[in-house]
């Protein structure tokens, strides 16, 4: 099994490539998410609005120089893609992180979406908060890099437009 925290270094699109083979359908998404900040986000939680995982999200802390390589995918059996939401806690901070996917089963009238956002408190994902960060202004999942502030942090991220993506967001200090 390929997911896992890694030093940032190790991450690379043959390894998110292992990470789509290794999901068992035709709809699916790997994820990385790269902490380059100076802070650490601990507890992780994730939220499935539609589909599941195959692999539990790994729960070590993404320490500064480390990065979330996970996957999810549509479960089995229904007309539905997968979406939902990571949140990591911020550690010394009253913050959440919050990342949310969605990667449609039909294209015809939706298309992938995702997003990245800061939240005050410790942030329990469900599928209201799902619904809130869908509809909070999302980035499209069209392969094209995006870039945003979030209070002092920022990010820079791309996802791809098929129904077998990979998502990369880099997390850091400072102004995008």
């Amino acid at each position: 099994m390929s997911t896992g925290v890694y030093e940032i270094p190790l991450i690379t699109e043959s390894l998110l490539e292992i990470i789509l083979r290794e999901l068992e359908t035709g709809r699916k998404i790997a994820v990385t998410i790269k902490n380059e900040s100076s802070v650490t986000l601990e507890n992780p939680k994730v939220y499935f609005s539609s589909g599941t995982s195959q692999f539990g999200l790994p729960s070590p802390p993404l320490y500064s120089g480390k990065g979330l390589v996970w996957g999810a995918r549509k479960s089995e059996y229904v007309t539905r893609g997968t979406a939902g939401v990571i949140v990591y806690h911020i550690k010394d901070y009253n913050l959440s992180l919050a990342f949310m996917w969605s990667v449609p089963l039909v294209y015809l009238f939706y298309t992938n979406w995702w997003n990245l956002k800061i939240y005050e408190g410790f942030i329990e994902p469900d599928e209201e908060f799902f619904w809130k960060m869908y509809y909070d202004y999302p980035h499209k999942g069209d392969g094209n890099p995006y870039s945003g502030t979030l209070s002092r942090w920022s990010y820079e991220g791309s996802m791809g437009d098929a129904g077998q993506s990979t998502i990369t967001i880099t997390f850091r200090e400072g102004k995008a």
